[in-house]
């Protein structure tokens, strides 16, 4: 019965195509020596080879050499290729979580050996009752779709022949055929957390419901699909807004999605940029961006950013003396805008001058960041912006941080270095009032002398 359970789980999920080298992770517990003797048994109908490899992660002394004799015995009785390996896993973890150290290394190994065989797939032993195991670890840490539905029957190389299959159904097959297999005594410890789950929480959720561990691959196989469509449905977008190592939406696209497909976007485009994932905390501080007004950023990990202005909601990296590009629109008064620098606030009739009201309302303000090819306006010249900064002395580390107050087409205004000229003849202007924020800046305390000698 068990064989034929594992070839359904074979051809439901395409695990093994034929003709492939299958290299069988062996520990010699009763999983991976059911593992590969089920492989053996289907060799010929599958068309594969099999191979086998087993690192001695020198762990437990005389009980981890033990196992190492046992599998090289196993792999010469039963005619299979075996490739070993030995690290010495405590030496090198160094204060690090050793179980998580322990099976950087054993994958490590197992890729390496792959490739020796020029082989196409690594397989390993985990059961139905490892999924159960992990599901049951992650909720009880906190975890997302992905989380919840555990390892996949397949991933990249690795396939899970056993996924559909219990512990419980492993020891009736050992017992069955009686196979030789060796016991780990660390797995008898409730002082590793998934041992912990396996000998006090699963007991007790198996009297509630016997079959517990087809329920939750019930389960997974429908947040599988849930995952899966959240996946297609970001993948146009990060296509679209993935970009020269950053991401940047606009605010109008990302408020029209689902909340489901916001987090997704942000939890791709983050793993995208960096390889890894994002916390639960991360993500809702990013998602919070959206109930702020004006410039606001959060720090992420990995040296990442996420941002917000007025146009677009950006991911990138966060380097020193960086400035991200900055968009504003004024188009009704009182207007507050948030810069990196510091505040402006723009009113009717109050404030500095800076455009006449009947032009505010046919063109409105904008408030950016400069670009290549701005230039200012003077009564008888125009001039280069960039030169302009150049001659005030403006540091080449500031000069993106400033606030660009643009009319139509023109540069109106920069607080402390230039306001445009503006007919004092109208009634009514817009004015603006700059506060400068505690970051650092540029020296607004120059302003005076930079209108009265840049301006017309």
């Amino acid at each position: 019965m068990l064989k034929e359970k594992v070839l359904k789980t074979i051809k439901k999920f395409q695990l093994i195509p034929k003709g492939s080298k299958v290299l069988v992770a062996l520990s010699g517990g009763p999983d991976s020596v059911t593992l590969l003797h089920v492989l053996l048994s289907l060799k010929e109908e599958l068309q594969i080879e099999v191979f086998a490899a087993h690192l001695n992660h020198m762990l437990r002394g005389e009980e981890s050499e033990r196992d190492e004799r046992f599998v090289k015995e196993l792999c010469k009785k039963w005619n299979v290729p075996l490739l070993t390996g030995r690290v010495n896993v405590k030496e090198i973890s160094k204060g690090r979580n050793v179980e998580a150290v322990a099976r950087d290394v054993r994958y490590k190994f197992l890729n390496e050996k792959l490739k020796e065989i020029d082989g196409n797939l690594i397989a390993t032993g985990h059961t139905a009752s490892d999924l159960l195991e992990t599901v049951l670890l992650n909720l009880a840490k906190g975890a997302g779709v992905k989380g919840l539905r555990g390892f996949l029957p397949k991933r990249d190389r690795i396939v899970r022949p056993l996924f559909e299959v219990t512990r419980e159904e492993v020891e009736a097959y050992v017992k069955e055929k009686g196979l030789p297999f060796v016991v780990d005594s660390s797995n008898l410890s409730t002082e590793y957390e998934r041992n912990l789950l396996r000998l006090k929480v699963v007991p007790v959720l198996k009297e509630i419901n016997p079959s517990v561990e087809t329920a939750v691959l019930r389960t997974t196989e429908i947040l599988r699909d849930v995952e899966e469509f959240l996946e297609l449905s970001v993948e146009p977008l990060l296509r679209e807004f993935l970009k020269d190592g950053k991401f940047c939406i606009p605010l109008t696209e990302f408020k029209k999605l689902h909340d489901a497909l916001k987090k997704e976007l942000i939890t791709r485009a983050y793993r995208a940029l960096t390889g890894e994932s994002l916390s639960y905390e991360n993500v809702s501080s990013v998602i919070s961006l959206l109930r702020k007004e004006g410039y606001k950023e959060v720090e992420l990990s990995k040296g990442f950013i996420a941002y917000r202005d007025q146009r677009e909601l950006c991911i990138q990296r966060k380097e020193e003396g960086d400035v991200k590009p900055f968009y504003f629109e004024v188009r009704e008064l009182p207007a507050k805008v948030d810069t990196p620098v510091g505040t402006l606030f723009f009113e009717k009739d109050r404030g500095k001058p800076v455009v006449s009201y009947e032009e505010f309302k046919e063109k409105g303000i904008i408030i950016r960041s400069r670009k290549p090819g701005d230039r200012l306006i003077f009564r008888r010249f125009s001039k280069p912006l960039k030169k302009f900064l150049i001659e005030k002395k403006v540091p080449a580390k500031e000069r993106d941080k400033l606030p660009i107050v643009i009319s139509g087409d023109r540069i109106i205004w920069i607080p402390g270095l230039y306001r445009a000229y503006i007919n004092d003849t109208h009634v009514s202007y817009v004015g603006v009032r700059f506060e400068k924020s505690d970051s650092k800046g540029f020296d607004t305390g120059r302003e005076d002398k930079a209108e009265s000698s840049g301006t017309c």
